[in-house]
């Protein structure tokens, strides 16, 4: 009996297209993938994937994203329940999931997503693709919560940004999982969370180093990047994957969507280089 390939893609913003490029080998390869978990970002590359769309095609949209798409996407339109409406988002994943249901997909998918009444991981693998889609990226905060069948949620990642339990409790005997999660230290590095603040020019004489606190919008990323990375800590100890897929993304900010070529390119190259281990995976199966 031949065994069933797992794939599970994880949360981290613009990072996440990242999985594009491991699907793109995949892909290539011949590598057939029975099921699909997605988190966060990871469940909107992952519901893609699921519809049958080509990675390469797939590809060529996300790459004619520009800075101005990202900056009107994630421009704050004040509510009270999150600086962004969300819209725009919509309207994106409308183009490529349009008014599809969980049945018509044709691969098996499941969206995780957090209940931010109970806390709860909610698993979702009925119903509107889309709107499940855009309840597990609604990062709290900064976008506002989706109503989805009588409970109100929010960013799976806060859960599990890397959900390979799940792909194990869905029948999987060999899971692939990319995680684009970056140490947190890398993260405060790239988007600069400790800066010197010098008044005048010769206070670097005169008077001992100062740092300039970060502001807010700097402070949550940061904040949400050590709970992600502790949470994925945590559960890879309870549930690890067969291979793991880890592009060298932490240089990329979480909404540089318009640098969707590079990052693309970014999980190719880690995927070509887990290949060899994989086939072995699958030979020995």
């Amino acid at each position: 009996m031949a065994k069933k390939i797992g794939l599970v893609l994880g949360s981290g913003s613009a990072r996440g297209l990242a999985h594009i490029g491991v699907l793109k080998v995949l892909h290539k390869e011949n590598i057939p993938v029975d099921l699909v978990v997605g988190s966060s970002f990871g469940a909107l590359i992952g519901s893609i994937y699921a519809t049958g769309m080509d990675p390469e095609e797939v590809a060529q949209k996300f790459c004619k994203l520009t800075r101005r798409w990202s900056i009107t996407t994630f421009f704050p339109r004040f509510h009270i329940s999150g600086f962004v409406g969300g819209s725009m988002l919509q309207r994106f994943l409308h183009t490529f999931l349009e008014d599809i249901e969980f049945d018509d997909l044709k691969i098996p998918f499941t969206v995780v997503a957090t209940d931010i009444e109970t806390g709860e991981e909610i698993l979702i693998n009925e119903g509107s693709v889309k709107q499940s889609v855009r309840a597990s990226m609604s990062l709290p905060v900064v976008f506002i919560p989706v109503h989805y069948n009588g409970r109100i949620l929010v960013d799976g990642g806060l859960v599990n940004p890397l959900p390979v339990n799940i792909a194990k409790e869905m029948g999987a005997d060999i899971i692939i999982a990319c995680n684009v999660i970056p140490k947190a230290k890398q993260i405060a590095k790239y988007i600069g969370l400790r800066k010197k603040n010098w008044r005048f020019p010769l206070d670097c004489f005169l008077r001992p180093e100062r740092i300039r606190l970060p502001n807010m919008k700097k402070v949550l990323f940061q904040f949400i990047s050590v709970m992600e990375d502790k949470i994925l800590i945590a559960n890879l100890r309870e549930a690890k994957p067969t291979i793991l897929i880890e592009p060298k993304v932490g240089h990329f900010k979480s909404a540089e969507f318009h640098r969707a070529k590079e990052i693309i390119a970014c999980g190719e190259e880690a995927m070509e280089i887990a290949m060899p281990a994989l086939k072995r995976v699958l030979n020995n199966s």
